[in-house]
């Protein structure tokens, strides 16, 4: 049978053109079948990845801490890490992709050619984070690119690739490649609430500015630490939904969050474990929620060594006192002492989290001494100069508190003695 030409009446009778009717459905059932051979691909190139790469795909899963981790979330981590590997893990010193190996081998004469030439499209395909805006006309997702501005129109080969429930503003994470003029997920997205949006958007834009490379390059080159900044917030917006025994438990984390908004997801979820296994051993209520956020986010900080933990400034954000932040603090060391599992937390305790004000002031006359030794250095012994040295130090540290019950007079003396001992010591006479 002679095929119809496309501005030819259709041969059904409707009195419509071919293109317009008959052509039309062919057309549609083309473009399916076509839809359907680029999932059976993708699905077909990450069985070549886990296959033939398996010992260093499992290198790569060790590096995310998926241990007692919700099924959906390592489920996610595994296809984000496959897709990564397939796209950007080099083979060899020429940066030969799996994707590129994957071409060469006999699973590329598996696709017809109108499949093959969109697959030869995903050559050097990155992840990328993106925003998810709406819908278009035709019900195709778009998505702006947090860290370009730029917008895509997504086509979705399959409902799977795409969240069943989203809402505008939400952040979607993956690799999106090119399909006609628009674009389509690659086997599927990781998606994160929109509240968590300005939080990881700090944390990957940071890792960018420490690679020093265009976004592309550094979202390729440092996926795992992209990649652990959005497993890290996913986690955070997971405990934020947790069901707690009381209101008063949940309204300490939803203290927490709400006055640390800057706070990292790690610092957070840290938080998070503290509180959940404080009130996993105890029936007693907080007396105050912002007392006891307070102590979380102290606590936390101090295990983290995070900047900002100075038990002070804690207690101005949250509108409580520095000694009750103390005493909700003492409260989780003591938990501490009293499970044996915790001995690596009690001896960070030990170590760095309840020290006297008397280790602070230790610690800036450590700073001293190491300005004055730089100082004795560069001009040698001026009794005027280090004099005026330790005056100001002495003035800088009354100011701040630390001198109360010190004896000034002595403490001068012994600054003076110390100068003068690394002055002899180093044999600068």
């Amino acid at each position: 049978m002679a095929e119809t030409p496309r501005n030819a009446l259709c041969p059904c009778g409707s009195g419509k053109k071919y293109k317009h009717c008959c052509g039309k459905k062919e057309a549609v059932s083309i473009s399916s079948l076509i839809d359907r051979e680029l999932i059976e691909c993708m699905n077909d190139m990450r069985q070549f990845v886990l296959q033939r790469y398996e010992r260093e795909v499992e290198e790569l899963l060790d590096q995310f801490p998926l241990d007692e981790m919700p099924e959906e979330l390592e489920l996610g981590v595994q296809i984000m890490a496959v897709n990564w590997m397939l796209f950007c893990w080099p083979l060899n010193e020429t940066g030969q992709t799996i994707f590129s190996a994957y071409r060469k081998s006999r699973h590329w004469e598996r696709w017809r050619p109108s499949v093959q030439a969109h697959i030869e499209r995903w050559e050097g395909a990155v992840p990328s984070l993106g925003e998810f805006i709406g819908y278009e006309d035709d019900n195709r997702p778009v998505v702006r690119d947090l860290l370009t501005g730029g917008e895509k129109i997504v086509h979705l080969l399959a409902s799977h690739q795409w969240p069943s429930v989203i809402e505008t503003g939400d952040v979607v994470f993956g690799f999106l490649v090119p399909y006609q003029d628009v674009f389509t997920c690659f086997t599927a997205v990781f998606p994160l609430p929109a509240s968590g949006k300005d939080r990881l958007l700090r944390a990957i834009q940071q890792e960018g500015e420490w690679s020093g490379q265009p976004s592309a390059l550094w979202m390729r080159d440092r996926f795992v630490a992209v990649l652990s900044d959005v497993l890290l917030e996913w986690l955070w917006q997971f405990a934020k939904q947790f069901k707690w025994d009381d209101p008063k438990q949940a309204a300490v984390i939803r203290e927490l969050d709400e006055n640390e908004p800057e706070a990292p997801a790690a610092l957070l979820n840290q938080a998070f474990a503290i509180w959940a296994i404080y009130c996993g051993k105890t029936s007693r209520l907080p007396y105050s929620v912002p007392v006891y956020a307070a102590a979380l986010r102290y606590v936390a900080g101090h295990l983290m060594k995070a900047e900002g933990s100075e038990v002070e400034d804690i207690a101005d954000r949250y509108d409580v006192m520095p000694e009750d932040v103390r005493s909700a603090a003492l409260d989780f060391f003591l938990m501490a002492v009293d499970d044996e599992d915790d001995e690596e937390w009690l001896d960070d305790w030990e170590e760095d989290w309840f020290e006297e004000e008397g280790d602070e002031l230790d610690a800036r006359i450590n700073e001293w001494i190491d300005d004055i030794d730089l100082m004795l250095m560069r001009e040698g012994w001026d009794e005027k100069r280090v004099n005026r040295h330790i005056d100001r130090a002495i003035r800088s540290w009354r100011n701040e508190g630390l001198l109360e019950e010190v004896n000034e007079k002595e403490l001068r003396k012994e600054l003076r003695d110390v100068a003068w001992e690394i002055f002899t010591d180093r044999g600068f006479i």
